[in-house]
């Protein structure tokens, strides 16, 4: 019965886990000298997945806010070290929405990882986004 309960937990969990794709286009967001923010606009398509670094220090406040064409599309933020299929995402689009902010724990890069649901990639559908950043201090 356990085994049948651990099977179930991982179909489910593969139901829901992004389509990313092995290597993901990787962009870094820099501000525009005197600026807290920038925005970041780009288009998916299946399994594709883009992968945006921003660096941040322990303490700030970090949002990111998703628009998008698709109800499809979603972002994971993953805290500085931790990657894709290695770790936990800080913040998990699918469950939390379209918006990110919190004060951030830890100072160095985060990753936040733009992606279509599985059952859209395999649809191979298209969906543009804007990813507005914004860090402030504490």
């Amino acid at each position: 019965m356990r085994l049948i309960s651990t099977l179930a937990i991982l179909l489910i969990g593969l139901a829901v886990w992004p389509a990313h794709a092995q290597d993901a286009d990787t962009k870094r967001v820099q501000f525009a000298a005197g600026q807290s923010g920038a925005t970041m606009s780009g288009r998916i398509k299946g399994y594709e997945s883009v992968h945006y670094l921003l660096g941040a220090t322990a303490g700030q406040r970090m949002t990111v806010e998703m628009t998008t064409s698709s109800g499809a599309a979603y972002f994971n933020i993953f805290a500085p070290g931790d990657r894709p299929g290695e770790s936990t995402a800080l913040f998990i689009g699918t469950t939390s929405g379209s918006r990110f902010e919190s004060v951030l724990p830890a100072s160095g890069d985060y990753l936040v990882q733009v992606f279509l649901v599985r059952s859209a990639a395999r649809r191979d559908e298209t969906a543009d986004y804007d990813l507005m950043f914004q860090i402030a201090s504490p």
